[in-house]
């Protein structure tokens, strides 16, 4: 805005930051006023506690309260600071030398009153110049809104990669070793099999570490995209009327075509590979599992933990909620105290589930959660419209297709093993190693809502 028509303003509606009219004003604790975009780009990154720039207190990042009155206050005085101006500081018609307070949308042009009787505009559409421009900043200030939030939703999604970013290798590490520990139980002549898996299942994961890298990089560009655009908006909005309904159109533009393009974070899922002969060996310990219904109404919190961890994984010591009575949980009547054993589940197209072994004690307890000690379980979620896997105990994301259908458990209580397989694929969901065995095992199944 230019600075003469602000040496005219009142000093209550002006920002101490940007010198200027309030724009979106906000009032924060301390009872000092600012611009919201002023204010949020000083304290985008402000080291905490974050600070009044006038009087140093410290004040909550996000406690602002609207100032209401103060927009039309300022608008108010817009108006009436205007007259008090100089005529060289306004819009005056050459022709007839009357102010030019009237805007023609036909040719983008500033009129007086007479001007827009004339021939060329007769048959034109008008509008208060005030009128047009504060409907215009009110398009900016929606613009501006809807960048700020999708540049913190990109920021969100920074993290969420860099998180994924720190456990990935590990992911791949750790999935190469279950998969290693599966290949020897098969026929030597497997050799080929494994070690093209092997080098196979390495490749893609460091494909998708590099997709996760470049998508970090991405993300990254557009957050400083975001913030420049941010800023133009609100240069933008400081502008004269005239200059400000000239150079609209390609600012707009501009934000819309970027938020039309933000990065999306990825999800990465590794490929199914079979593992000849695994079905085979493993029907050769095939069981058939029946469940008491003694015990069929036993009620877990598994899937509320799961979901507040993925949900709130910044706050995991929020409480628990109670189970819901959506969920079916079931016990089988067989108990396991030796020997090896494999039976099927068909959990078909269900989205919220979960299967597996437990230690015998959790039959008469309610408190079952993830981090729970001997429970061996195998846990698929639906969390924002995606199937997500998991084991527990501990939990652990696995980052492979969902299995539909027949789900394999396999159990060899001697050498501490228990695997899930997909019986469609032949091929390994995620398995246990190295397990101690050392009370009963009872089987576990649990169906969550469609």
């Amino acid at each position: 805005m230019d600075s003469t028509f602000v040496r005219y303003a009142p000093s209550l509606l002006i920002c101490s930051i940007c010198k200027d009219y309030f724009t979106d004003p906000v009032t924060i604790n301390c009872g000092h006023s600012f611009c919201t975009p002023c204010l949020c780009l000083l304290w985008e990154d402000a080291q905490h506690p974050t600070r009044c720039p006038v009087c140093r207190a410290v004040s909550p990042r996000m406690d602002f309260k609207s100032i209401i009155s103060a927009e039309g206050q300022a608008r108010a005085k817009k108006e009436s600071v205007a007259k008090k101006l100089p005529r060289s500081a306004r819009q005056v018609c050459w022709i007839h030398q009357a102010l030019k307070n009237i805007f023609c949308p036909t040719d983008k042009s500033l009129l007086c009153l007479q001007c827009s009787h004339s021939p060329g505009h007769t048959t034109h559409i008008h509008c208060p110049v005030s009128q047009v421009a504060e409907h215009c900043r009110e398009k900016l200030l929606m613009q501006m809104k809807s960048i700020w939030e999708n540049r913190q939703r990109n920021q969100r999604n920074i993290n969420k990669e860099y998180n994924l970013l720190r456990v990935w290798q590990g992911f791949v590490n750790l999935r190469m070793v279950m998969i290693k520990a599966e290949y020897p139980k098969v026929y030597q002549y497997l050799h080929k099999e494994k070690q093209k898996h092997l080098e196979s299942l390495a490749i893609e994961g460091k494909i998708i570490f590099h997709r996760l890298r470049r998508n970090v990089a991405r993300m990254l560009q557009m957050g400083k995209l975001l913030k420049r655009i941010y800023e133009e908006l609100k240069e933008m909005c400081l502008k004269a009327d005239v200059h400000l309904l000239q150079d609209l159109g390609d600012i707009m533009k501009r934000s819309q075509l970027v938020q039309a393009h933000l990065p999306q974070p990825v999800d990465p899922q590794l490929s199914e590979w079979t593992i000849t002969g695994m079905s085979e060996r493993l029907n050769n310990f095939r069981v058939y599992i029946t469940f008491d219904d003694k015990i069929r109404n036993y009620r877990v919190p598994l899937f509320e933990d799961l979901r507040r961890l993925q949900c709130c994984p910044d706050h995991q010591d929020l409480p628990h909620s109670p189970a819901s009575p959506q969920y079916k949980p079931s016990w089988a009547a067989q108990t396991f105290t030796s020997g090896k054993y494999y039976w099927e589940v068909d959990v078909g197209n269900s989205q919220n589930w979960i299967i597996g072994l437990c230690r015998e004690s959790w039959t008469k307890r309610h408190d079952m959660l993830l981090n729970s000690e001997g429970i061996f379980l195998l846990l698929c979620v639906n969390v924002d419209d995606h199937c997500r896997l998991f084991s527990a105990s501990p939990p652990l994301r696995h980052y492979i297709p969902r299995p539909q259908g027949l789900v394999g458990v396999f159990l060899d209580y001697e050498f501490g093993i228990v695997s899930f397989v997909n019986v469609a694929k032949s091929s390994l969901i995620c398995n246990f190693l190295s397990c101690s065995f050392s009370f009963p095992l009872r089987p576990f199944i649990c169906y969550g809502p469609k």
